[in-house]
């Protein structure tokens, strides 16, 4: 049997797997969807950047020697230290670079081009080279 999806039907299906992505995070996502990648990927493959919008409005939050940036939950999405010597920043890997690596299947370089552009477009900063940490808790911010 064959079924016929309209642009429409297909806009609306996409519009809430950006709402589930949004509200549950990619991770929980994923396993609503069995772990298909596919549909996650479909859904952004005419903008990827588009993903990012999410974290668009986070907040600087200065703690100890790091400057975090957190969500309205008071969880932080990436952080650097505040010492000129360093050179990273490091985000959320669950979070935020999962999708880029897993879901859309971009390069570790790719990944950091498209990080930089945004940390410059979006929170004016520069100089630093994006990776990413698989241990971003909660800072009891």
């Amino acid at each position: 049997m064959k079924f016929i999806i309209t642009e429409e039907q297909n806009e609306k299906f996409n519009q809430k797997v950006k709402s589930m992505v949004n509200k549950f995070g990619i991770e929980h996502t994923l396993t609503m969807f069995d772990d298909n990648t596919d549909i996650i990927r479909r859904t952004y493959q005419d903008n990827p950047l588009e993903f990012l919008n999410q974290f668009n409005d986070l907040t600087p939050v200065e703690k100890d020697d790091k400057i975090y940036y957190v969500d309205k939950n008071r969880l932080p999405l990436f952080y650097y230290y505040r010492n000129k010597n360093y050179t990273k920043i490091y985000f959320d890997n669950s979070r935020i670079w999962l999708f880029f690596s897993r879901i859309i299947g971009l390069s570790y370089d790719n990944i950091k081009v498209i990080m930089k552009k945004w940390l410059e477009e979006t929170y004016n900063i520069k100089g630093l080279t994006p990776t990413y940490d698989y241990i971003l808790i909660r800072i009891g911010l």
